[in-house]
């Protein structure tokens, strides 16, 4: 999502990019998915951030969710997880063998086999079947049974309420009053605006490289004030043809470091 912000791409391609790409890897198998709380929140999370970054706004401008879905034309994440596991329980419900009998999958789902198989000590963790009984009230389905028989009824069932619309035509002048808000806060509260990655890796940078640079140039200091304080023998030539101790030890030292 780093190019959400390029300003040559249109905010409705950067959505069509978005449904196109995105939304299919993360609600993959979403149909037969039971998801908690917890896992709903982090879904509802990242499904915002991506359309903050779509049309260029963030936390700090404060634009609600409602507001958000509004100007980009998109369902709620979790409207698009309801219609995904009622997509996939009408077509396990019409599910019938060559021979008129009940399908595998559909003895599963509706759970035909007998109870005593159930394991024990499950607890009260919610199954696929609970949640598919809260899609149905939650979308005010009663008939299921025989509307599900119907593929285009069915389809047009759970579609009414994750239908996509096309961004708003003034969404630019909804952000840019967003934005211009928030810069008023910001003023009011004396606080700067936040650094861009840029900048801050930037600075990083730059502070490590001089406290580096500062550690290995008081090394060589210390290295040269040993240096200094050795004998006047130092300074004498060995008989061998070789260097002086000096020079020996300068040499190890640049090897050193």
């Amino acid at each position: 999502m780093s190019h959400g912000a390029e300003k040559t791409v249109s905010i409705q391609a950067k959505v069509r990019i978005f449904r196109a790409c995105v939304l299919p890897d993360l609600l993959y198998a979403s149909e037969v998915w039971s998801t908690t709380i917890v896992q709903e929140q982090r879904l509802n999370t990242f499904y915002f951030k991506c359309l903050r970054t779509l049309i260029g706004v963030n936390l700090g401008n404060r634009m609600p969710n409602e507001q958000l879905l509004q100007l980009t034309g998109q369902p709620h994440i979790n409207d698009l997880l309801i219609t995904n596991c009622l997509r996939w329980f009408g077509h396990v419900n019409r599910m019938h063998t060559d021979d008129n009998k009940l399908s595998m999958a559909k003895k599963v789902v509706f759970s035909y086999f007998p109870r005593a198989n159930k394991p024990r000590n499950m607890g009260t963790q919610k199954r696929w079947q609970d949640k598919i009984t809260e899609d149905l009230e939650k979308f005010n389905i009663r008939n299921w049974r025989r509307e599900t028989l119907d593929k285009d009824k069915w389809r047009e069932t759970i579609n009414r309420f994750s239908h996509s619309n096309n961004p708003s035509s003034n969404i630019s002048e909804a952000v840019q009053q967003y934005k211009q808000k928030a810069d008023k806060r910001r003023v009011a509260s004396n606080v700067p605006p936040p650094p861009k990655v840029t900048e801050v890796l930037t600075k990083q940078g730059l502070k490590t490289m001089m406290v580096h640079t500062h550690v290995e140039t008081r090394n060589v200091q210390e290295a040269f004030s040993k240096l200094k304080v050795l004998p006047d023998t130092s300074k004498h030539v060995l008989q061998n043809g070789t260097r002086n101790t000096k020079f020996q030890q300068i040499s190890k030292m640049n090897v050193v470091i």
